[in-house]
């Protein structure tokens, strides 16, 4: 466990026993489910939200109490498997932000960074839980862009290739990018949910000074959920590009198909004609009879060729 104790903009380092004697004062805190869970008897957190944390496969989503606020987070590997993610929650209250997550978390070791190096570059920088929790929801989203973009890229060398004709088969990439679009979706709609809850402060536990950092967030969350509506719809029109090529090739081939067996079709009536063998069909005996049937093949499928090709 990681105990922080916050004095305007310095983070200094504590014990877990300075803070139960000191708990008016300001903290951050990082800690596993098991150390929260070991710890209760002074957090006095619910015990179904303790729970939550442990079993690590809850949907994002914020609770709010009487005295604090218990928030559930879910984090796109964007580098690895897009359909894992890994959770992180975290408790607001009055005086004191805990950070919970089971494996050492990169994105609470940048914001480390960033106040640091922020506390160097300005002597004015303040830093307080309302605004540690917003760096957090900023760096969920902070290089969304550059996904979308690479996503949107994607997209339209697809449809470049659609167009051209390319000899290949999309249906997987096209399902792999709607994926991709849709778990984008339902990862954006809830975070929107706690920016907003938290936005209106319902319990007053987000310094004022902190709620506009919230719209901003809210605002930027929104962008990138309107811009993944707009990639699906793209790969909508794509994917019916790609099917209307499909249906074009088919229709050529059902064509061809059609050409050849209208042509066979008269030339089966021949067969058929002159393979019942009536004893009173002269053209069995004449010498001319078989040049005549061929003749007469080779002029049904003439007529046939002609009549298709001006016709096409």
């Amino acid at each position: 466990m990681e105990i922080y104790k916050i004095n305007k903009n310095i983070l200094q380092e504590t014990s877990f026993k300075e803070f139960e004697q000191n708990k008016e004062d300001h903290y951050w805190i990082i800690a596993e489910p098991s150390e929260v869970d070991q710890h209760n008897d002074t957090f006095r957190f619910h015990k179904s939200t303790i729970d939550e944390c442990k079993s690590g496969k809850q949907h994002t989503r914020l609770e709010v109490y009487d005295d604090l606020s218990f928030g559930v987070i879910n984090i796109i590997d964007h580098t690895g498997t897009w359909f894992e993610a890994r959770e992180i929650n975290f408790y607001l209250t009055s005086n004191y932000l805990v950070f919970v997550s089971k494996d050492k978390n990169r994105l609470i070791e940048q914001i480390k960074t960033d106040i640091v190096q922020n506390v160097k570059e300005s002597s004015n920088y303040s830093v307080n839980e309302s605004k540690i929790l917003y760096m957090l929801l900023d760096r969920l989203t902070s290089m969304d862009n550059v996904i979308l973009k690479k996503i949107e890229s994607s997209i339209a060398i697809l449809e470049e290739q659609v167009i051209s004709g390319v000899e290949k088969d999309f249906t997987v990439e096209i399902i792999k990018l709607r994926k991709q679009l849709l778990y984008l979706k339902r990862y954006y709609e809830p975070l929107i949910d706690i920016a907003e809850d938290l936005e209106e402060n319902e319990r007053g536990l987000i310094d004022e000074a902190a709620i506009r950092y919230f719209k901003m967030l809210i605002n930027r969350i929104q962008r990138l959920n309107n811009n993944v509506i707009h990639l699906r719809d793209y790969v909508t029109q794509v994917r019916e590009a790609y099917q209307a090529q499909v249906d074009i090739k088919l229709n050529k081939t059902m064509k061809l198909f059609t050409v050849i067996t209208t042509i066979f079709l008269p030339l089966t009536l021949i067969v058929g004609w002159y393979g019942m063998n009536f004893s009173h069909m002269p053209e069995l005996r004449s010498i001319y009879g078989y040049p005549s049937v061929i003749g007469l093949s080779l002029a049904v499928v003439a007529v046939c060729l002609v009549y298709f090709r001006r016709h096409d």
